[in-house]
């Protein structure tokens, strides 16, 4: 079950259609191309919500994924790495 405010969300980022890994050499430019247009939409959609948290990059590939993520909590900045692979 999904709570309103996800299905809000997820109403207005466009849906992934291709099922592809980075093994699916073709498809995977597919996805690839999906997945950034789908992030673009999402942070554009928060940066008008005054809700920007975050900022992604990849390699060329887009097998490897880093970037920053931050927290404001009692007007404290709470920053972190991240980094992820996808396999």
């Amino acid at each position: 079950m999904v709570d309103e405010g996800t299905r809000k969300t997820l109403s207005s980022i466009p849906l992934l259609q291709t099922k592809a890994g980075p093994r699916d050499k073709e498809l995977w430019t597919t996805r690839l191309k999906e997945e950034y247009q789908a992030l673009i939409k999402y942070v554009q959609n928060n940066k008008a919500a005054d809700n920007d948290w975050f900022r992604l990059e990849s390699d060329k590939t887009g097998t490897k994924w880093f970037g920053k993520c931050w927290y404001v909590h009692n007007l404290l900045k709470y920053e972190f790495d991240l980094e992820f692979d996808v396999s």
